[in-house]
């Protein structure tokens, strides 16, 4: 039976005078160092075991790198760390069984690590027996100076179920230009370490860049990309070197797409989000796999955004719920046990998103809930369903108090040319609204959504500052329907602009922003929307913050040693941003450095030496126009960062570097 997910976040349902209530005790209060938001985090990544016994997570502290621990919840006995490195992190982990786990690692801190393969352990959950299943090999990959590309790098893809034995595994391959080309995946015995080709028959496509798989491990679906066309295949089950092993279902333009797999179910259906022309959103649907379209009955909407889904499994595999998100997530339950404990977690978590993974679900035997809202980084709480006793395992940021954190709430607001645009705005807590210093924090992508409604960490420091946080969604993102990505399409300094002014004009009109006291400030694209605010919006916009952000979109297409895909340069990012042929004089007209002499504000700006994405060019370009034009901004390079800062180090040292800039420029 269809259904709509309903969104009932506290934050979206009280007005801003009412959600003050609960900070006016912190008023006097000494807000949280940057230490507190910028260390490494605590915990994270709680994963049940498949008895639902144990709890693994990963968790460390500034002086240790992340470690894989282990909660036994049926002993008094504390946390054991069964696995940890000096130079490197626990990143990712799965059981396998009740007594062995899988993980790989990474290098959090280093700003190439994505040129390093992850490998993959296995060990004991008493920490013993700990051994490598593939090598960790690690490649100098530099296109500037003639290395080669990596052979050959595997990942993990999912368990079987039923099957503590075997894994599946995928082979990644770049070409000889330094692009990512293809994955092949591969059935791994973690007993023998040996491998063997999945598939039986021919890979559907040259190209094939994702892989959907059934809880049997055997692959269903998959996505290729090719000369700017998505092209979606399928594969029955039974015997794989039928004639129609693999059959074309849909083929797109770059940009384009009427729907996307989300996953394969567990009685051998495909579900996709697809988007509706009526309504303009996606929906989750079944696809009629003879027409090769989505049938016409949804399964879950969304009213108001782009539906995405996560499908909850129990140790089996099978399919217990799903989550879904809306302004955060929310989660339907298909088994009546859990659905009641959902509805008790949440009244016991008023306020908050509850998210409940379970083992033995349909007696809610053991339940892992991960607990957080606005001002809640998060907390892991365990549930005994045969004892009904709770146990609080541990906090995301423990050294913050969410009593000294901000409210955050969606707004909807008109722009000027009256498409609708979400903006989330957070106030500092313990102070009114009114006339307040702001910040408005533009996201990177930009054809992503910026944010949820939970703790967004860069938000919350700046509130704690005292400062009002506005967010806009402006439009080219995703998340909130076809026509909100379409209307941003070639509108970098224009349109997408005027959406940043517009979305801090609602603010000014509420009495929330002092209109005098704004400064604009983001990464990456926000970087360059933050250079363009200066230049063309000064009036509004007292100083900015830029880092590793754009300031000549001539150069995505020119800088050689950027990681972007020629692909994506050659279809995809004409039809977004303008064709560097075609369109170079609005490129022109739009790039930050051929506007320097109308960016008179103050500006901190910065950038790693390591960015791929972003090339450093793109800064010094830019603060040498502006010194020429008189107006040299602050400037700094962090050497041993790439593409946003990775090292707490550099994190903290950079946002606090925004705070006394920002006190300097809006508080004087």
């Amino acid at each position: 039976m269809p259904f709509k997910i309903p969104v009932l976040r506290l934050a979206q349902a009280l007005t801003f005078a009412g959600l003050l209530l609960a900070g006016q005790a912190t008023t006097a209060a000494e807000p949280p160092p940057a230490e507190a938001f910028f260390s490494p985090a605590g915990l994270r990544g709680g994963t049940l075991s498949p008895s639902g016994r144990y709890i693994a997570f990963s968790g460390g502290t500034p002086e240790q790198r992340r470690r894989l621990i282990v909660v036994d919840t049926q002993s008094d006995a504390p946390p054991q760390v069964i696995a940890y490195f000096d130079s490197v992190d626990v990143a990712w982990f799965e059981w396998l069984s009740d007594e062995r786990l899988l993980f790989s690692v990474a290098d959090t801190e280093d700003a190439q690590s994505h040129l390093k393969a992850a490998g993959l352990f296995i060990v004991k959950r008493d920490g013993s027996e700990q051994r490598v299943l593939i090598k960790r090999e690690v490649d100098s990959l530099n296109p500037g100076r003639g290395a080669q590309p990596l052979e050959a790098t595997f990942s993990f893809a999912q368990t079987i179920a039923g099957n503590p034995r075997q894994i599946v595994v995928k082979e990644t391959r770049l070409d000889a230009g330094y692009d990512y080309s293809h994955e092949t995946p591969w059935l791994f015995d973690v007993e023998t370490r040996s491998k063997r080709l999945l598939l039986v028959g021919d890979p559907p496509h040259a190209k094939v860049q994702g892989w959907w798989f059934d809880r049997f491990g055997r692959a269903r679906a998959a996505v290729a990309q090719d000369k700017g066309e998505t092209i979606w295949f399928y594969s029955p089950p039974g015997d794989s070197k039928s004639a129609e092993a693999w059959r074309e279902i849909a083929r797109f333009k770059a940009n384009r797409g009427d729907y996307r797999i989300a996953y394969v179910g567990d009685d051998d259906r495909l579900f996709v989000t697809a988007l509706n022309p009526a309504t303009g959103f996606e929906e989750l649907r079944e696809i009629d796999l003879a027409a090769g379209k989505p049938k016409d009955k949804a399964i879950v909407t969304t009213p108001g955004y782009d539906t995405q889904v996560l499908r909850l499994r129990d140790g089996g595999g099978q399919t217990v719920g799903l989550r879904v998100k809306t302004d955060d997530w929310e989660t339907a339950w298909q088994l009546p046990a859990m659905k009641a404990l959902q509805q008790k977690v949440d009244q016991m978590l008023p306020g908050r998103v509850n998210l409940l993974s379970c083992r033995g679900c349909e007696d809610a035997e053991s339940v892992l809930v991960f607990s957080y809202s606005d001002r809640q980084p998060g907390e892991y709480l365990h549930y005994n369903g045969k004892t009904g006793a709770w146990q609080k395992l541990g906090s995301v940021r423990p050294g913050l108090d969410e009593r000294q954190m901000g409210r955050t709430q969606l707004l909807r607001v008109p722009a000027r040319d009256g498409l609708e645009l979400p903006v989330w705005v957070t106030a500092p807590a313990g102070v009114p609204p009114k006339a307040l210093p702001t910040v408005v924090l533009t996201h990177g992508g930009p054809w992503v959504r910026g944010r949820d409604w939970g703790f967004e960490t860069q938000a919350q420091f700046l509130a704690s500052r005292g400062y009002l946080v506005v967010e806009p969604e402006f439009r080219g993102g995703t998340g909130f329907g076809d026509k909100h990505y379409r209307a941003g399409w070639k509108q970098w300094g224009k349109r997408m602009q005027d959406d940043l002014a517009d979305a801090l004009g609602v603010a000014v009109a509420k009495g929330w922003a002092d209109p005098k006291r704004v400064c604009i400030a983001g990464a990456s694209y926000g970087g360059y929307a933050t250079l363009m605010g200066l230049a063309k919006q000064g009036d509004i916009f007292r100083c900015g913050v830029a880092w590793v952000g754009v300031s000549d979109p001539r150069l995505l297409f020119s800088v050689h040693w950027s990681d972007t895909r020629s692909d994506s340069k050659k279809y995809s990012m004409p039809e977004l941003i303008g064709d560097p042929d075609k369109d170079v004089a609005d490129l022109s007209a739009n790039a930050p450095i051929e506007l320097a002499r109308q960016m008179k504000a103050p500006l901190l700006l910065a950038y790693g030496k390591l960015d791929r994405r972003v090339p450093l060019v793109h800064g010094e370009k830019m603060r040498d126009a502006l010194t020429a034009a008189g107006h040299p901004p602050q400037y700094l390079v962090y050497d041993d960062e790439g593409h946003g800062w990775r090292r707490p180090i550099n994190q903290i040292d950079f946002w606090k570097r925004v705070e006394r800039f920002l006190d300097q420029n809006l508080k004087q």
